[in-house]
């Protein structure tokens, strides 16, 4: 991360194939023909189609083999309807040229015209009679010269759109899936779930909810490499299952790490594409997706990283909330090692074949993703049978407990001789700047309406009035609170969503804090002559509640309680001369300590000396203030 100072301006069970040969492989509208039109190819009909592929893929007859599993990462034709329950291997990642070739009843020639999907790498098309899935890795060519050969339509194919804000396609599915639940508590949960490369059918589903340990499943709703086939994964399927109390994992499984290119663009499309299939599903803003980034060469972290971050942040743009599954050894070290220069998931899912089901990872220091944000597949590539149902799966546990999007706490500061607020971005970089305010006024900032984004406002000290911004430039809230001397104070002091005012009276260490700006709810002691006032969610409840910083010894002592101040958190951290901050500085919904010296910001981990944000911005005689903006 740049430290220059910023001077501011105004993944089993092989496949169930026959190989090419000259015999009829299934009913008469299925075969293959030893008589290739060149010798590198080979003809294949279904339904009187004919395609023309190369010699060496598999054909595989679904009819004959209704569990036969149709998976994108190997060359193959796949000719029939799906199974309902394929007999997939668990782990499977990537997708290669490969067809599905399904039997359509509609009548239409080209059902819903030809799209072609790049996040995806996929072309879906029709004729009289078929509809065609062709999957490619690369070669985008080939897939379109065997459509070609067979009749299929793509000379001017129609690309699927990428919506920049959440689709309204899908109101009904997005409002039955959610009619009881919430998006954001059916990926909620603490226990045991599973994840297989198809989504299983209801069938299955109602017997594993009946008689296995499980109660959480993970479903594969996109992504470039998602290798599986998936024919129960619908809006009605989640509906259905969430009914019956399961919770999800959604798992997209895009650009791997020697596939990336461009970092941020690519992860930010990918965010966009998950938030998409997930919104079609009825997995609405709120719910929780995963990225999947299985384990990769070190030499690819820098890119990996980067991506990584672009994903999390277009995915709280889009108001999903984000999380990485990858290795232990690979992609959970790296975020571990890197919280304080890129913006981290809001929960890690790692990939440590142990045995045991908890959320401890080696690769984790024990204050990073603390506050229910783990998950832990421990065991893989294991078959079981629940209520005389089977499915290869990979185990999982979970512990995720999540309330809406969260936002690490960046940089930011108020040169009072302007009367200017200047923000910074997570690797330091000029966010931007407002005026508010008049010269000698006191900075705040806080989520005066709820909307989950800190705006900007002042303390006047000379009447003790607070004025307060919703849209950084305009005054919404105005009031007179406190006494001459007192030190302002912000926080959600009952938890509601809403940042709300106080003060702390230097003469007698009281804090006075309003859940309504206008009296005080709460009134507590703490601390000593000296002492500097300091607020901040320590515990991670969503509420706000007192401490103190005493610069003698650069220790912060924090409570937990709004009505006593037993000394919950202890932390020494900092040098003599710093100024106290805090913020949530790696989006885990628990706010931490940290300190500013000379246009540095140093944020300390949960309870820990050990810093875990660092960014310089600003120049000296700025006063420092923190936010998620």
């Amino acid at each position: 991360m740049s430290r220059a100072r910023v001077s501011l301006p105004p993944l089993g069970r092989g496949l169930a194939v026959l190989a090419a040969t000259a015999a009829v492989i299934g009913p008469a509208a299925v075969s293959a023909q030893a008589a290739a039109p060149t010798p590198d190819s080979k003809a294949v009909t279904f339904q009187g189609h004919r395609f023309e592929v190369p010699a060496g893929w598999d054909v595989v007859d679904l009819g004959a083999d209704p569990t036969a599993c149709v998976r994108f990462d190997r060359h193959a034709v796949y000719l029939g309807t799906p199974g309902s329950q394929q007999a997939c291997p668990s782990r499977l990642v990537g997708r290669t040229e490969a067809l599905l070739v399904e039997p359509d009843t509609s009548g239409e020639a080209a059902p819903g015209g030809t799209t072609v999907s790049e996040a995806d790498r996929e072309i879906v098309g029709g004729a009289q009679g078929i509809r065609v899935t062709a999957t490619y890795a690369e070669d985008q060519a080939l897939v379109r010269k065997i459509l070609t050969s067979a009749g299929i339509p793509t000379s001017a194919p129609k690309t699927r759109a990428r919506a920049s804000a959440a689709p309204a396609a899908q109101p009904e599915a997005s409002a039955s899936a959610t009619a009881a639940t919430s998006s954001a508590a059916l990926t909620n949960y603490t226990g045991k779930g599973f994840d297989a490369c198809a989504a299983p059918d209801s069938a299955t589903m109602d017997a594993w909810k009946a008689h296995s340990p499980y109660d959480a499943v993970g479903i594969y709703i996109g992504g470039r490499n998602r290798a599986c086939a998936q024919k129960n994964l619908t809006a009605s399927w989640v509906q259905q299952q969430a009914s019956a109390g399961w919770r999800f994992m959604p798992i997209y499984v895009g650009a791997q790490a020697s596939q990336i290119t461009s970092p941020a663009a690519e992860g930010r499309s990918a965010a966009d594409d998950a938030a998409n299939q997930a919104a079609s599903l009825g997995l609405g803003p709120g719910a929780l997706l995963y990225y999947d980034m299985e384990a990769y060469n070190k030499t690819y972290s820098g890119n990996v990283l980067a991506f990584l971050s672009a994903w999390t942040e277009q995915l709280h743009a889009r108001g999903y909330n984000s999380a990485v599954y990858s290795s232990s050894s690979s992609g959970i070290a790296d975020l571990a090692a890197h919280v304080s220069s890129h913006t981290m998931p809001d929960v890690v899912f790692s990939a440590n074949w142990n045995g045991v089901a908890d959320t401890n990872d080696p690769a984790l220091p024990a204050w990073a993703w603390a506050n229910h944000q783990r998950v832990h597949q421990y065991s893989g590539n294991v078959t079981e049978t629940w209520g005389g149902k089977q499915i290869q799966i990979d185990r999982d546990y979970m512990d995720v407990a999540l309330n809406g999007t969260r936002k690490p706490t960046n940089a930011g500061v108020y040169r009072s001789d302007e009367a200017k607020f200047y923000v910074a971005d997570r690797s330091g970089g000029l966010y931007g700047w407002s005026g508010f305010g008049v010269p000698g006024d006191k900075p705040l900032t806080g989520d005066w309406n709820a909307d989950g984004q800190d705006t900007f406002g002042v303390y006047r000290p000379g009447d003790s009035t607070f004025h307060l911004s919703n849209d950084n430039g305009t005054t919404a809230i105005s009031v007179m609170y406190g006494s001459p001397g007192d030190v302002p104070l912000v926080g959600d002091w009952d938890g509601n969503g809403t940042d709300t005012i106080g003060v702390y009276h230097p003469a007698d260490q009281t804090f006075y804090l309003s859940n309504d700006n206008r009296v005080a709810a709460y009134s507590v002691r703490m601390g000593v002559e000296g002492d500097t006032p300091m607020t901040g969610d320590w515990n991670g409840d969503g509420k706000d509640t007192v401490g103190v910083y005493r610069g003698s010894d650069q220790t912060f002592y924090l409570t937990d309680s709004q009505t006593s101040v037993p000394v919950n958190h202890q932390v020494k951290f900092g040098n003599p001369g710093d100024t106290p901050i805090k913020g949530d500085w790696n989006g885990d919904g628990t706010d931490k300590v940290g300190v500013y010296r000379d246009s540095d910001f140093f944020g300390a981990g949960k309870d820990s000396d050990q810093v875990i944000y660092s960014v310089r911005f600003g120049v000296p005689g700025d006063t420092p203030l923190t936010g998620q903006w």
